[in-house]
């Protein structure tokens, strides 16, 4: 237990400390400002008005504010709106009202604002404020809501496809702008300060987030088309491309949308009917233009099996429907590759190659360009190989030993009624439009080539 004497010494103690704390703050506040004194946003505690009259102070043609737009930034002059500055009226009012003895109210309203030290030509301003571009309504565009993209990383996110440039309530604007003047302010974002239009919907939306997430789940499959031996993937943004995504963002794999996605994939991969660029024997580069060799999906069919992939979220490798498929296929979209037949009519010979290197050649004798049955220029595939054959027309039946097709009725095959090859014999005694050759040659040619591999005629 204290006794009376220590709780009184106590006592008094506690009571000199407080008087002593009030004092020690009177003192300084019969010149300056109350402690947590805030003026204009900002501490002058213990400061004089004089002093802040000067910290606050800036010439009017010193004085910029800028105001920034998301096109352009602008910026108001002092003397541009004839702005004149008094602080220290009101500031030494402010001091004027602060008892130094009565200290202990910083703790209650202690947050001043200097409104009437502040003059401009109000007309002035707004004349220049509203004679900006980005406040007039001709120059504003809409806002548009988040767009559904795959990133780099192959993920698919939401957005702003353009956030466009609309300001509701110009008026606003203008206000916030008189505010700054007031404090003294030299610079206002106009995006920062929240005055421009938002979307219908933004990207942290549910339904914007929930439509990623599907996205997500199709744009991350891994589908693979295979040509020959290449592999070929949809890419994210492909699988993305075969979504519906609805205006208020709800999702729903396409039928339509997959079948574009299918004829794109088509078109950029596809080798049938496209003129490739082939070097011949004698390292001449030559445009191949026509015929019937190559790859095609037939979209239809490839439309359904992908549909059925991706509402299925299947990741799958395989083939696409072929309508038409060639021999071989690389990153290059090369369908040629290293083994094929060279027909050259000019020269009336041709060329077996393996690897890209010569392995069979021989005279031949083409169709008879004198009766207009040139053999046809282009690229083709072997149909099909038989032996023995006969070979039929409107006006003749020929027994053959090797038949080997590769455009229809066209084809190589031996030709043992003919005593010579090469030179120009077909231009007065050539073929219906077959590429005839020596016998011993064709036997050969028949145990060498393939179905499907690609003849080369020009």
């Amino acid at each position: 237990m204290w006794s009376n004497k220590a709780f009184r010494y106590t006592i008094i103690s506690i009571v000199s400390v407080l008087v002593v704390g009030y004092i020690a703050l009177v003192l300084p506040s019969i010149d300056t400002y109350y402690p947590g004194t805030i003026i204009n946003g900002k501490d002058y505690s213990f400061k004089s008005p004089a002093y802040v009259d000067n910290a606050l102070y800036k010439s009017p043609s010193d004085y910029n504010l800028e105001i920034k737009f998301r096109d352009r930034t602008e910026t108001i002059n002092g003397r541009d709106i004839g702005l004149s500055i008094n602080y220290l009226d009101e500031l030494n009012s402010i001091k004027k009202d602060q008892n130094p003895f009565a200290w202990p109210k910083l703790f209650f309203d202690k947050d001043y604002v200097l409104e009437d030290s502040v003059n401009y030509n109000e007309d002035e301003l707004e004349r220049i404020v509203t004679s900006y571009k980005s406040l007039d309504p001709e120059n504003m565009e809409e806002p548009q809501n988040p767009k559904i993209i795959v990133n780099d990383d192959g993920d698919a996110e939401a957005v702003y496809e353009d956030l466009g440039s609309t300001i509701e309530d110009v008026n606003a604007v203008v206000d916030r702008i008189k505010q700054a003047l007031v404090f003294g302010e030299t610079s206002i974002d106009i995006e920062e300060e929240g005055f421009y239009k938002m979307p219908e919907y933004t990207i942290e939306s549910e339904k914007v987030q929930k439509c990623v997430n599907y996205c997500n789940t199709i744009a991350s499959l891994d589908i693979e088309y295979q040509y020959g031996k290449c592999k070929i993937p949809l890419s994210g943004d492909q699988l993305l491309n075969t979504i519906k995504i609805s205006d208020s963002y709800g999702y729903t794999i396409s039928k339509d949308k997959v079948h574009n996605v299918v004829e794109s994939f088509s078109r950029l991969y596809d080798t049938y009917g496209t003129i490739r660029t082939f070097k011949t024997h004698d390292r001449q580069n030559i445009k191949i233009k026509n015929g019937d060799y190559g790859w095609k999906i037939n979209i239809e069919e490839e439309t359904d099996n992908l549909y059925q992939d991706l509402i299925h979220r299947n990741s799958v490798t395989r083939e696409p429907a072929f309508e038409e498929v060639g021999y071989c296929y690389d990153e290059e979209k090369n369908d040629i590759g290293g083994f094929y037949c060279e027909v050259d009519i000019e020269n009336q010979h041709m060329y077996v190659y393996r690897s890209g290197r010569v392995i069979m050649q021989s005279d031949v004798v083409t169709g008879n360009i004198g009766l207009r049955r040139g053999t046809p220029t282009g690229i083709y595939g072997v149909d099909y190989k038989q032996t023995p054959a006969v070979l039929k027309g409107d006006d003749y039946e020929t027994d053959v030993t090797y038949w080997m097709p590769f455009n229809g009725g066209v084809g190589f095959h031996d030709a043992t009624w003919r005593g010579s090859f090469g030179g120009e014999i077909y231009k007065y005694n050539g073929s219906h439009g077959c590429v005839n050759l020596p016998y011993s040659f064709a036997q050969e040619l028949f145990g060498t080539i393939e179905e499907n591999m690609p003849v080369i005629v020009y």
